[in-house]
């Protein structure tokens, strides 16, 4: 299912399991569903089952949020005691939408639990107590883990909750991260549990790898255990005197130590000239994500100034970690945002996009952990394997075989929304905004006329191939063109390397330019296109267009 399709749903009210292969793009396209929500005044609770991924959001775990805490099961006094609180009760009427993300780590009985509560204090018997529940996450990923003398653990899909809320899967089958038929066709084959000797053999080409580039490449570990030593002893091996950088944090004291134990980076970042460090929020118009590396090459009064690994140079000014609700900020931290980047934690990496890293997966003791691991990383090039053992490549069986149920009904519900008219289509989600947002209520405002440049720029923060944004739009390849080169002409910070024609063609593009240059005060296409097919091969129009914009 494509990302528009998905959000359509979303927005008519349906309760949904938002999934799909890691890199489809789901936390983002749940970050375009709050977006609107907010616009729209709609109170929503924002959460996830990890205080990490929440932060990608600007929200708060399940537990915190619902006022479950660490409990595996309510009592009738629990419940009273809960009730008795004004925040949860005001939080609870008023709530429309609850959102948790990395569903794949929560336990099926806290869902069970989590519903319990919503009834409760809704004093609604229906699921949830009647409001929206968006779930969201791949049951391949990492799986809820169990404390001593907790209930065993099961994904959520073993819940009753499950079975009540009558879900609609959206499963998106995007790629936004690899983009090399290795990379994609190892991951499938963990994913389908159809790990061949041709997929071994991939891996084993990886094994102590040396990487090309200046940057020492990330370190993932399958466990906690020298992760902060690896790096301070690094970080000591670099010439220079360090220069701190201290979070800043307001609001509530009990949010903002949530914030602060969720966020990756640290309270106290120590930092020298030469760092390799990571960047660990996702800012597109700077040109940085979650995971980008880079090395600090100066300090400046705006803050340390990074050159990434693709040679961009960066300013990592300060930024905010914030928990909102009711549209009020509750607690907001503030810090440069950078971690130090020589070794991370799988778990901690979850949600990360690497362009290259050194991973060790000798250890792996959890189902799951070898494809989160090796599906952060972009392309097979930026891969060094440290170790591998079996563990790593398992899948668990009965999320494999339900997989392909939840891709079947994904798969239906995209065949029916295509089924339905735009307009009546468009009708429904107005309709069921005006039931959840107060804004609707007061009149229907006229909504703002998006500039067709900044569609197209939209789909090219996410890194989309010219001929797949010109089909999703209805336009023509060379129509799409034209916005780039419109929109590269006067915003040079907008990420377009992705569509640099690879190093050996765009070198004969760029030498036969140059020749031209030196003859012609113009660069005019059909010189170029005429002079580069002279010589037996094969350039196209759009091809060297792309390529002049880098010239």
């Amino acid at each position: 299912m494509k990302q528009k399709q998905a959000l359509q749903i979303l927005k008519l009210g349906h309760n949904v399991f938002l999934t799909g292969r890691a890199g489809s793009g789901k936390t983002y396209l749940l970050n375009q569903f709050i977006e609107y929500l907010k616009e729209n005044e709609v109170e929503t609770g924002i959460t996830a089952s990890t205080g990490i991924a929440a932060t990608h959001m600007n929200g708060v775990t399940i537990h915190s949020w619902s006022g479950l805490g660490i409990r595996d099961r309510l009592t009738a006094r629990d419940l009273d005691l809960m009730e008795q609180k004004p925040y949860l009760w005001k939080r609870m009427e008023r709530v429309k939408v609850l959102i948790i993300d990395e569903v794949s780590m929560l336990h099926h009985f806290r869902l069970d639990l989590i519903n319990q509560i919503l009834k409760s204090f809704k004093r609604n018997s229906l699921p949830f107590g009647g409001i929206q529940v968006v779930l969201c996450g791949d049951f391949f990923q990492l799986p809820p883990v169990s404390r001593m003398g907790e209930q065993d653990a099961h994904f959520v899909y073993k819940s009753d909750s499950w079975r009540e809320m009558n879900v609609k899967v959206c499963y998106l089958d995007e790629q936004h991260r690899q983009f090399d038929d290795v990379s994609i066709k190892i991951l499938n084959d963990i994913r389908q549990n159809n790990v061949s000797e041709e997929t071994i053999a991939h891996l084993h080409s990886r094994l102590n790898k040396k990487l090309k580039g200046d940057l020492k490449p990330t370190r993932l570990y399958t466990h906690n255990a020298d992760v902060d030593q690896i790096n301070q002893v690094e970080l000591e091996r670099v010439d220079g005197e360090g220069r701190l950088f201290e979070m800043e944090a307001r609001g509530s004291e009990h949010l903002v130590e949530v914030l602060k134990k969720s966020c990756l980076a640290p309270e106290k970042l120590n930092l020298k000239i030469g760092a390799q460090v990571m960047f660990v929020k996702n800012n597109y118009e700077q040109g940085f994500v979650n995971g980008t590396l880079g090395k600090v090459i100066r300090f400046d009064d705006a803050g340390p100034v990074v050159r990434t690994l693709s040679g961009k140079i960066i300013t990592a000014s300060p930024m905010e970690w914030v928990i909102e609700e009711e549209g009020k900020r509750k607690a907001e931290i503030t810090q440069v945002p950078l971690r130090l980047a020589w070794a991370i934690t799988v778990h901690k990496s979850q949600g990360m996009t690497l362009d290259a890293a050194e991973i060790d997966l000798s250890k792996s003791f959890e189902r799951g952990m070898g494809y989160v691991a090796l599906s952060r990383v972009r392309s097979i090039d930026g891969l060094s394997l440290l170790g591998l053992n079996e563990m790593a490549l398992a899948v668990n069986e009965d999320v494999l075989n339900f997989d392909q149920t939840l891709l079947e009904k994904s798969e239906k519900l995209s065949e029916d929304i295509e089924s339905v008219h735009q307009q009546d289509l468009q009708k429904n989600i107005e309709k069921y905004l005006e039931k959840i947002s107060p804004k609707a209520l007061r009149g229907k405002k006229k909504t703002k006329k998006i500039s067709t440049f900044e569609v197209t720029k939209d789909f090219i923060k996410l890194q989309m191939p010219v001929h797949f944004i010109a089909k999703e739009r209805g336009l023509t390849n060379g129509t799409i063109l034209n916005h780039i080169e419109e929109l590269w002409k006067f915003d040079k910070t907008l990420d377009i390397s992705y569509l640099k024609p690879e190093p050996a063609r765009f070198k004969k593009i760029q030498d036969v330019c140059i020749e031209l240059k030196s003859k012609e005060k113009e660069l005019k296409l059909v010189p170029i296109y005429n002079k580069l097919n002279r010589k037996g091969e094969r350039f196209g129009y759009e091809e060297i267009r792309l390529a002049k914009l880098f010239i």
